[in-house]
């Protein structure tokens, strides 16, 4: 298939190995959107993925959250930790055993994508909770999964990413516009066209479509600037840097839109740091499950 002729749906067809998620990760996030959800609900659907359920027990119950009591039933998590963390605990638990995976396109060995979109994960919910224009649960979910597209883009790239580094390098252009320069798409674009096809919250998949570009989209979107800030520390934390590096352009004006000063800035990446080795220490409970 030649580069001119490919479109973000006939690459996604050709892929037969696809990250996917669980029916009930899936049913979870449409149910935590609905404001008539309960915990019972939101339990039982997880109860119908029993290795899905334990990952999540193990999560709920490890040492960051610092229950006082060991929570043993599904429906307990969802009532002490809330409908939105839980949401987050079965997206991070389904998504691991892919997400870890190397990805060879981009020059990610294994466990690099993880720590990585993890890394946005974590400074994404930082953010909103700093700024308190959005929802920090909701920006997790959309830092998390901001960077699926690389999964999909990363066979057409194996052998030609150095065309696209050396695009961005001479041109001065950023990464993902290399990538639209060689291919007419992006790999947030085909993060979109994944997520839509799991049918993600609106807000979630704006957010995965343009965090390199927050200042293109019409309407805004405060979770697009709180992923895009999070990928922004992630990056220059070097947590899972692959051959893009630091190839994208920081927008400033996000800062701006999230009332933020780079001295607020500057508190967030202290937080950062502590929050990601926090969670870091109970990635092993993942490997166990």
């Amino acid at each position: 298939m030649s580069e001119s002729r490919l479109t973000v749906e006939s690459l996604v067809s050709s892929i037969s190995d696809l990250p996917s998620l669980p029916q009930a990760a899936l049913r979870v996030i449409e149910l935590t959107d609905n404001s008539a959800s309960t915990a019972l609900t939101i339990a039982s659907v997880l109860a119908q993925d029993q290795a899905l359920a334990v990952k999540v027990l193990r999560l709920a119950n490890s040492a960051y959250y610092g229950l006082s009591r060991k929570v043993s039933t599904l429906q307990d998590a969802v009532v002490v930790l809330g409908m939105r963390t839980v949401r987050n605990l079965a997206l991070v638990a389904s998504s691991y055993p892919w997400m870890v995976k190397p990805v060879a396109g981009y020059d990610l060995g294994p466990k690099q994508l993880f720590c990585h979109s993890f890394g946005v994960a974590t400074g994404a919910q930082l953010v909103a909770r700093y700024c308190r224009f959005a929802n920090p649960d909701e920006a997790f979910t959309a830092g998390l999964m901001c960077d699926i597209g690389k999964i999909a883009m990363s066979s057409c790239l194996e052998g030609s990413v150095h065309r696209i580094v050396e695009a961005a390098q001479n041109f001065c252009l950023s990464f993902d516009l290399a990538e639209r320069q060689l291919f007419g798409f992006d790999h947030a674009e085909v993060g979109e066209y994944l997520a839509r096809s799991w049918n993600f919250p609106a807000q979630a998949i704006e957010a995965i479509r343009y965090h390199h570009a927050p200042q293109t989209i019409q309407k805004w979107n405060p979770i697009v600037d709180c992923v895009h800030v999070g990928d922004y520390l992630t990056s220059i934390m070097g947590f899972g840097l692959g051959a893009d590096g630091m190839q994208y352009i920081f927008d400033d004006s996000t800062l701006e839109r999230l009332s933020m000063k780079a001295e607020d800035l500057d508190q967030v990446v202290n937080e950062f740091v502590e929050q990601y080795e926090a969670y870091e220490r109970n990635f092993e409970e993942l490997q166990a499950a």
